[in-house]
C-alpha cells in the first residue's frame, strides 16, 4: 500500500462540510467549553469509518490485562508537554501502521487534542484494512476536562499544550500550558 501518499487529500466527508464552516466564527473568537460536543459531532460527521472510543472506556482498558496501544498524534511540541501514560508519539500513517505491527497491537487508539488528526487518521488506517484502530473522543482536551492523569514523560502534570489560543478555551482555564 502507498502509505507515505496515504492522507494528502481532503478525505472528509462533504455533509459535514457546512457544519464545519459554521463553527468559523467561534473558532476565530474562541472557542469555550460548551463548543466540545458540537465539535466532537462535527468530526463524527465528518470522519463516518473512524470507530469512536469514550474516556471511560478507555480508562477501564488502561486498568486491565489486554494491551492498548495509545498513539498520540500530536505534534512533538504539544506531545512534549503532556499526553497519556504510555503513549507514543507518531503523526504520519506508516508510522502508526509500523507501531501496530512491531508491538502486535490488537486495539489502537489514537488521540490529539480534540479529535479531528486523529479521527481522519482512525478512517484512513481503518479504509485500508488496519483492525482495530480508533479514535479517542473528544482527545487529550476532553481526558484532562475530565480529571484523568495525565503526564511527561513518567510525571503527572496538570496541563495540556492548547493547540492555539483559540481552542484553549476548550480546555478548563488551570489545565491550559503556557507554552
Amino acid at each position: 500500500m502507498d502509505w507515505e501518499n496515504c492522507g494528502r487529500t481532503l478525505d472528509v466527508r462533504l455533509g459535514a462540510i457546512p457544519a464545519m464552516l459554521a463553527i468559523v466564527p467561534r473558532v476565530v473568537r474562541g472557542l469555550n467549553l460548551q463548543d466540545m460536543e458540537r465539535i466532537k459531532a462535527i468530526i463524527r460527521t465528518a470522519y463516518p469509518a473512524a470507530p469512536q472510543l469514550n474516556c471511560e472506556t478507555l480508562a477501564e482498558w488502561m486498568q486491565g490485562l489486554a494491551p492498548v496501544l495509545i498513539i498520540d498524534v500530536r505534534s512533538p511540541e504539544e506531545f512534549a508537554v503532556s499526553h497519556l501514560r504510555g503513549a507514543i508519539n507518531r503523526r504520519k500513517a506508516l508510522q502508526i501502521v509500523q507501531a501496530v505491527e512491531e508491538r502486535k497491537s490488537a486495539r489502537t487508539v489514537l488521540c490529539c487534542a480534540v479529535g479531528f488528526r486523529s479521527s481522519r487518521l482512525a478512517q484512513i488506517l481503518s479504509g485500508r484494512g488496519v483492525a482495530g484502530v480508533m479514535n479517542l473522543e473528544g482527545s487529550m482536551f476532553q481526558w484532562a476536562n475530565e480529571g484523568r492523569p495525565i503526564y511527561r514523560d513518567e510525571i503527572p502534570v496538570r496541563e495540556v499544550h492548547p493547540y492555539g489560543k483559540r481552542w484553549a478555551g476548550l480546555l478548563k482555564p488551570d489545565l491550559v500550558s503556557k507554552c
